[in-house]
């Protein structure tokens, strides 16, 4: 249970029915968060309006149905123009203070305001009620558990552009670092979420009837929060694997098994030829240990006193022949060609992508605040070849920043230095929070924040 003074992160999500404009129903869970342990009398929201900086003092109450925001609700609401229909995401930030997103009746975030301030509280304590990413509603109706449009709203803010689009597929990632790669259909104006949508609701446990809240990343990938039927957020379930590839047509399918067939037919040739050679050098080097072997029996015959040491030598020389072969297919079956190696495989805090739309993903620690090193396979790709300034644009704030990128190519180092902390600071950015660089022109990079 959570007291005013203590750090306890609740959230669920309502829908605004008639009657909710008077008084809002909460989970016994959400209430819980605000028991000033008295009994449940006097309980009080700081409830943080998303377009100013004033704060609402909200009573949370109980009666025989449960618990719920009253006294003041009412005024929030009709202050805002929430409306029945919409969907209302309450977060308890902790020490009593509720934030609210607020999603319309098409789904998409209603963006009130800008970053807020609460007197009395550090920015760490509380988060803003401002979205952070572009985000939506998906309420799991039959016919969505097949396939989901995606908001005609979300479209036309032009978060994907027509280029993107016309990938036709998308990224999901989960918390567990799965990748599930999901195909997008068009059907005039709409867009959907097709392919094997299904399989990855059902590869989470998620069921028809629960609402998911969509999070855009940039870069055509997309997060997802899973609410039940009461309205709480729940955990997904974990699976044993890490990439899903999918298809979107019996001829995906059927080339995906070809090339796996060509493969094992190329991999069980190139093991026969492998072990005929193999076992023809083997043999050669049997028959020369053999020949040796005869001719120093034939010298031990006629000398007596050099058979110990003979025998010696002899034993040594077919141990190091075992031991060379050995080797020799122990490094053939583990070797893997470098360009099979996945960067997102290597590491979890830096991802990268140097395709049509080079982008570079990294996750700050108290390190990477003053500088941030670069993978040098990327940095070449995009052009970042030699020390320059780079202008940065922040996907949260106006203006721009310039960084200096440093290279020293004889100790294959790449870095942001100079002017990155200023970036931070001007952003906000914290230990945590992942930042994708979105690489416009080799010395123009967009960057994304995803809060922690």
């Amino acid at each position: 249970m959570g007291k005013h003074g203590e750090r306890s992160v609740t959230t669920q999500l309502k829908m605004v029915l008639p009657g909710s404009s008077g008084k809002l129903r909460i989970s016994d869970e959400l209430a819980e968060c605000f028991d000033s342990g008295d009994g449940g009398a006097g309980m009080t929201a700081f409830l943080v309006s998303p377009f100013g900086t004033a704060v609402w003092r909200v009573e949370v109450g109980r009666d025989s149905d449960g618990a719920f925001l009253g006294r003041r609700w009412p005024e929030f609401v009709e202050a805002h123009g929430i409306s029945v229909g919409w969907f209302l995401v309450l977060r308890h930030e902790g020490r009593g203070v509720l934030t609210i997103k607020a999603f319309d009746t098409t789904y998409f975030i209603k963006e009130f305001g800008q970053t807020l301030t609460v007197p009395g509280l550090g920015e760490a304590q509380i988060k803003t009620g401002r979205a952070r990413k572009p985000q939506f509603i998906g309420p799991l109706w039959h016919n969505w558990m097949q396939k989901m449009p995606i908001p005609a709203e979300f479209l036309k803010h032009g978060f994907i552009s027509d280029e993107e689009l016309k990938r036709r597929m998308v990224t999901f990632v989960t918390p567990f670092r799965e990748f599930w790669h999901i195909d997008l259909e068009k059907d005039g104006s709409n867009v959907f979420f097709a392919g094997v949508w299904l399989k990855f609701l059902e590869s989470q446990g998620v069921t028809e009837g629960e609402v998911l809240l969509i999070r855009y990343q940039g870069n055509m990938i997309f997060t997802i929060e899973v609410f039940g039927f009461t309205g709480c957020r729940r955990n997904l379930k974990k699976q044993d694997i890490r990439f899903q590839q999918t298809g979107n047509s019996e001829e995906t399918n059927s080339s995906q098994q070809t090339e796996q067939s060509e493969e094992t037919n190329s991999s069980q040739k190139t093991g026969q030829t492998e072990e005929a050679n193999s076992s023809q050098k083997t043999g050669r080097t049997e028959e020369m240990i053999t020949l040796s072997s005869q001719n120093t029996e034939q010298n031990e015959e006629a000398n007596p006193s050099q058979k110990n040491a003979h025998s010696s030598k002899e034993a040594q020389s077919q141990k190091e022949a075992q031991i060379s072969i050995r080797k020799r297919k122990r490094s053939e079956e583990t070797r893997i060609p470098r360009s099979c190696r996945n960067p997102l495989n290597k590491r979890t805090d830096c991802e990268y992508d140097t395709t049509s739309q080079p982008w570079i993903r990294k996750q700050l620690n108290a390190k990477l605040r003053n500088s941030i090193p670069l993978p040098g396979s990327f940095c070449k790709k995009v052009g970042f070849t030699e020390t320059c300034k780079i202008t940065f644009k922040s996907s949260e704030k106006k203006g721009s920043w310039e960084v200096h990128g440093l290279v020293y190519e004889k100790i294959w180092q790449w870095r942001l230095s100079g002017g990155w902390k200023m970036f931070c600071r001007d952003n906000g950015l914290k230990e945590g929070d992942v930042c994708t660089f979105k690489v416009l022109k080799s010395k123009l990079w967009h960057v994304d924040i995803d809060r922690c």
